[in-house]
């Protein structure tokens, strides 16, 4: 899912079109083309810098979720779409 190359509709039959083959589109190509931001964030309104706790959150925080975000965008890059088909039609199978 290239910038400009994927293309997605609404309604029946709705759903978007891959510009390269499901094996090599990882679902972090999927995440960063979606959502791109990191999956954890501190709170848009700074702390109280005279509180214990406030102080030191933002930098305590944000070094615990940059190396959480590493590690999921790490496992998603493991993972390709043809994967994901792959264990979708296995389940489909074992329920059929």
């Amino acid at each position: 899912m290239a910038p400009g190359r994927h293309q997605g509709k609404r309604g029946a039959k709705a759903g978007w079109t891959l510009a390269r083959e499901p094996e090599s589109i990882t679902l972090r190509d999927v995440y960063g083309a979606v959502e791109g931001n990191g999956l954890f964030a501190l709170h848009r309104t700074p702390p109280n810098e005279d509180c214990p706790v406030g102080f030191g959150i933002r930098p305590a925080l944000s070094s615990v979720y940059a190396r959480l975000d590493d590690a999921v965008r790490d496992e998603l890059a493991a993972i390709s779409i043809a994967d994901v088909l792959r264990d979708v039609q296995a389940e489909r199978h074992v329920a059929g």
